[in-house]
Formats: structure tokens, sequence, C-alpha cells
């Protein structure tokens, strides 16, 4: 899933769940979550992907949505902004995991990964590039469901 689907997710919950110690955990676990949505991906997927310029321009579009979210929290000030902020942050966060295996594409070097690495990948069962409509979705609804929290 995207990354501004995970924020989204996230800052959904910071918005509506008003304690730290609930929401900052479920926030990390709403990620798992939506990677085991079907969404837009490759089952093939190859390092030559992660190397590619449309995979770096998809990554800094999402990073750039991210951060405009953020923003749109901390100038609205809607309750629990700081928080939502915080769980949009922590529920994209473990996609940073991945990082190892981008430096290594990008290196020529084979990515092996640990348990928690291998679980990661695997729950993500559907990754296929028509679950682009699923993204599509999830990020029209989470647009739509957050708007009324920044009135």
């Amino acid at each position: 899933m995207r990354a501004i689907n995970h924020a989204l997710t996230g800052a959904f919950i910071g918005l509506t769940v008003s304690e730290p110690t609930v929401a900052l955990p479920a926030a990390i676990a709403s990620h798992f979550v939506l990677d085991a949505i079907p969404h837009h991906g490759s089952q093939t997927e190859h390092p030559g992907i992660l190397r590619s310029r449309l995979f770096m321009v998809g990554l800094l579009f999402d990073a750039l949505l991210c951060v405009l979210l953020v923003f749109l929290l901390a100038g609205r000030h809607p309750l629990h902004w700081l928080l939502a902020a915080l769980c949009a942050f922590l529920a994209a966060s473990p996609d940073f995991l991945w990082f190892k295996r981008f430096q290594l594409a990008n290196q020529h070097k084979a990515w092996r990964p640990g348990w928690f690495g291998k679980w990661a990948h695997d729950i993500q069962w559907f990754q296929r590039p028509i679950g682009f409509s699923v993204e599509i979705a999830w990020f029209v609804a989470g647009v739509m469901i957050i708007i009324p929290f920044l009135a």
C-alpha cells in the first residue's frame, strides 16, 4: 500500500482515538492490516523495479503527499492533531524497513530477508497492477474521511 494511504489511516486513528497508548500501537498495527489488503505492486518484483526512475518518482510523490498531510494537520489544528501527525508517521514507518532492500538493489546485490522481513513481505499476498484501483479507492475514502476533521 502506498505511504499516503498508511498515513491517512494513521491520521484517522490519531484524530479519533485520543489515548496515545492505544492510538500509537494501533497506527503501527494498521500498517500491516493495510499491507494484507490487495494493493498495487508486482508478485514477481525484481530488483530492477527498485532502481527505475518511475519507482523513484512515485516514491517522491508519495512522500510529498505525506508531508502535505502533516502540514494540513499542523495548519488546521484539529483536536488531537499532533497525535494524528505522529500516528500518520508511525503508520507509514514500517516501510522504512525496506530501505536495506532498496539499497541492495541499487548495489546490484541480492536481498535476503530475516524472519520479520519475510513475514512483512508474505502478508502482502496480492500485489498486482490491478490493485491500484484499491489504492485509489482507499485514498479517496481516506481524504473524504479526514476533510471534516480539518474544517
